[in-house]
């Protein structure tokens, strides 16, 4: 019988070290994408799961950027398939299930945030309405004076000045 021959860990040590550098990449660029767009980050960790980064509430549009960033890392990355399969096969394990709409992942977070956009974008009609006010206030604000006669000309009678004096004598 062999001694005890430590060479069959070093696959499996191969493989755990790619996915923590695929998990580490892909929360670098949630990182990176949350400091451009200016959300602050207020901690970074690890957990069973994984690294993970808490950081302040966004905008949708803002969200929706750090959430796909990560995801969009590991795809990019899986470019390194030609140099390395098996750092390709753990950025395409990275990007498909972190794009599932899954409790807790960025395919979740991205949805939330493009259903919340979808909720506050106005109808066309609330658009055409908006426009026109602000065209009516464009033109209404400049001539304060002329907004009052123009809401007011049935009330609006020209004064006659000579009747005013005589009747006030």
């Amino acid at each position: 019988m062999h001694a005890l021959s430590l060479e069959w860990f070093f696959p499996i040590f191969r493989g755990l070290f790619l996915g923590v550098l695929a998990m580490t990449l892909h929360e670098a660029a949630h990182l990176i994408t949350a400091l451009a767009v200016g959300v602050k980050i207020k901690k970074i960790g690890f957990r069973w799961k994984g690294l993970y980064i808490v950081r302040e509430a966004g905008t949708p549009g803002k969200n929706a950027l750090v959430s796909l960033a990560g995801p969009m890392a590991n795809l990019i990355l899986l470019l390194t398939w030609h140099w390395s399969p098996l750092f390709g096969l753990a950025n395409l394990c990275f990007t498909f299930f972190n794009l599932l709409p899954l409790q807790g992942s960025d395919g979740e977070r991205a949805w939330m945030c493009w259903r919340e956009m979808q909720l506050e974008r106005p109808s066309p009609v609330d658009r055409r309405a908006s426009v026109s006010r602000k065209v009516a206030s464009a033109v209404v604000v400049p001539y304060p004076a002329s907004a009052v006669y123009l809401r007011r000309s049935s009330d609006w009678q020209p004064t006659n000045w000579q009747e005013d004096e005589s009747k006030a004598s």
